[in-house]
């Protein structure tokens, strides 16, 4: 998992760290991690990317991948999108200007508030809802990359469910990137991620391609620089802060918080959608298996977030989400102030890129393939039920797999066997003290 780049996370491992106690293990909801040899791996085919190894992992052993800020110096010049859950690690004594101010001292050219293309991306989904009657309801925002890789992985029936419209992030990008088309030399564009999954999708975007974001930070990365700058500009009163013209967030910074975007998508209509909304992996496969099950086909929108509390949850960020919200109301403006819409089809934003529609076909992804051969995959899954059956099914996650039904596919599939199991090399040990004839008889299932 350390090494190479994978396509599917960005979530790496300090070995030296690393005590292989499984925590992470059984707590990843797409069951994508391992203990093989006393350290944790990943599984590219099963990783969802949403982080919860990193939030979960006592020896803080996980993290995410975030380049040096010295890759700024291989651009002529270099915008920062910064999204609004930025804003929510710093105290409101510090202005929106000020933190602005922080980020150009710390290399950034240019910077771009993300919450203006929130509301770009809120309109044009209004905009969806009323021309497409007949797309399978409810229409599940497409904004959260984790949640769009759990579906590919374990909901493929809901693909089509998928809102086809790029993330605020990328719009974000590409209004940037037009915007400064005129200017000479290299330009970089780069984004301040509060999730391993929008670092990934800044490499692998799904849905759309290519993306015009040449790389991503990890806001914890880029907290402390701007908070040392913050507090000097605080002491110093300094001049570059003080001349910068007042900046006043869009109201799509709600976004940010759980149902910040199904709220504006609401105030962006003239009839307001039928929404729910769900945050925290657990709830969002819940509400997942709902709609699968087709309880929920009266709904017109869903918001997921894969962190709870929406993206101030991220597992990058350093304030909880309490503290992260109250610092939020105190920041942002009200949803209400977004004026009603009156028109039929809200028309967007001028400065807002011509084509925000998916361009590639979101296709499912397999967990894992046991054989490209029908016949042969078949006998694999018959194998696979007969190992399982002689488990404990204590699902205690000591073999370093998240249960037992995983552990009795890693042994089909070559990676593991079935002494890793506690309880049976506890058999096979008693056989090999007592013999077969005088060994106490166990029966798995009772441990």
């Amino acid at each position: 998992m350390d090494t190479g780049i994978s396509p599917y996370h960005s979530v790496k491992l300090y070995e030296e760290r690393c005590k292989g106690c499984t925590v992470c293990v059984t707590s990843c909801p797409a069951e994508a991690i391992r203990v093989r040899g006393g350290k944790a791996h990943i599984l590219d085919e099963r990783c969802i990317d949403c982080g919860e190894c990193i939030r979960r992992c006592q020896s803080k052993a996980k993290y995410a991948s975030s380049p040096d800020i010295s890759v700024l110096s291989n651009f002529d010049r270099t915008t920062v999108l910064i999204p609004p859950a930025f804003y929510t690690q710093f105290s409101e004594i510090y202005t929106v200007s000020e933190i602005h101010t922080a980020l150009k001292k710390i290399g950034f050219t240019y910077t771009a508030d993300v919450a203006e293309d929130a509301l770009a991306i809120s309109q044009r989904t209004a905009q969806f809802l009323k021309e497409n009657k007949t797309t399978p309801r409810p229409i599940i925002s497409s904004s959260c990359p984790a949640v769009t890789k759990l579906i590919q992985i374990r909901f493929p029936a809901l693909i089509d469910n998928i809102l086809p419209l790029i993330p605020p992030v990328e719009h974000a990008a590409r209004r940037m990137r037009t915007a400064l088309s005129d200017k000479p030399g290299t330009h970089g564009i780069f984004f301040i991620s509060p999730c391993p999954a929008k670092m990934t999708a800044v490499r692998v975007p799904v849905g759309y391609e290519p993306s015009q974001i040449d790389g991503a930070f990890s806001i914890g990365s880029i907290y402390l620089p701007v908070l040392s700058i913050l507090r000097r500009l605080t002491e110093e009163n300094d001049a570059d802060a003080a001349q910068q013209t007042h900046i006043e967030l869009s109201p799509g910074a709600v976004w940010c918080r759980e149902t910040g975007e199904a709220h504006c998508v609401s105030r962006c209509m003239g009839t307001p959608p039928q929404w729910l909304s769900a945050s925290g992996i657990e709830q969002v496969i819940e509400t997942l298996e709902a709609i699968e099950d087709g309880q929920l086909d009266t709904y017109d929108f869903v918001e997921l977030d894969a962190c709870t509390g929406g993206c101030v949850g991220g597992p990058l960020m350093t304030h909880s989400v309490p503290q992260a919200n109250t610092i939020a109301r105190a920041r942002l403006r009200p949803c209400s102030s977004i004026p009603e819409a009156k028109a039929a089809v809200i028309p967007p934003p001028e400065s807002s890129p011509a084509d925000v529609r998916f361009n590639e076909e979101i296709v499912p992804r397999p967990a894992r393939r046991l054989s490209e051969n029908f016949a042969e995959a078949r006998k694999r899954m018959e194998r696979i039920e007969q190992i399982a059956e002689t488990l404990p099914g204590l699902d205690c996650g000591s073999c370093g797999a998240p249960n037992c039904r995983a552990l009795a596919e890693d042994i089909v599939c070559g990676s593991a066997r079935l002494e890793d199991c506690i309880v049976i090399m506890k058999q096979k040990y008693e056989e090999y003290l007592f013999g077969n004839n005088s060994a106490p008889e166990h029966d798995p299932k009772q441990f």
